[in-house]
């Protein structure tokens, strides 16, 4: 009898722990933290803790109609591009960083496609993807180095190579062996001072 009581403890006990170190989605801010940061209720999709005591706009109406009101932490797309009212842009580059990784996968299920098709492909979707968001929203080193490995591993299934193949082949230039592709930080800093020009 004891030995259950000691066993049903510890299996309590270790639920405790795994609880204490699992990591949740907010649905308002859509940034994973840890169960500390959230009600101690265990509601299936409760925001967290910081969302929830932040203040909110309430009885807004026009016109006699109540206007839906929006936290100022969910991203909402204004003029294309996914922000919040706090200027985060992860959204938008969640958006950007899936939407090639959407592509990379077409690709791979598609391999009746010719390589020319494949990259005519990636040159009407990707260019834009990255030319209409990129230079205006913040792109931290660490996401960048994202989105280059995601772009470089599209560009390996248009080529219908393996994902074990070297990027080296995809970054040197022509004249050195490689294919010069154009990177994600080019089309980049082109746009911006193309932006910059007009």
């Amino acid at each position: 009898m004891d030995n259950n009581v000691t066993h049903k403890n510890e299996g309590q006990e270790a639920w405790r722990m795994n609880l204490a170190t699992m990591h949740r989605q907010c649905p308002i801010c859509n940034k994973k933290k840890g169960n500390c940061h959230f009600p101690t209720q265990l509601h299936l999709n409760s925001p967290c803790l910081e969302c929830k005591h932040a203040w909110k706009p309430v009885g807004i109406k026009y016109n006699g109609t109540a206007l839906k009101v929006t936290h100022g932490k969910t991203p909402i797309r204004l003029l294309g591009i996914r922000y919040n009212m706090w200027l985060d842009s992860t959204a938008q580059r969640r958006y950007v960083i899936d939407g090639i990784t959407e592509m990379a996968c077409f690709l791979r299920k598609n391999r009746d496609l010719s390589i020319e098709n494949s990259l005519r492909l990636i040159d009407c979707t990707l260019a834009p993807l990255l030319a209409f968001s990129g230079p205006v929203i913040i792109w931290p080193e660490k996401e960048f180095k994202k989105l280059t490995a995601a772009f470089v591993r599209c560009n390996k299934e248009a080529w219908q190579m393996s994902p074990n193949t070297s990027t080296a082949l995809f970054t040197f230039p022509k004249d050195r062996g490689g294919l010069q592709m154009k990177m994600p930080r080019a089309m980049d800093t082109w746009r911006a001072r193309r932006i910059q020009i007009d």
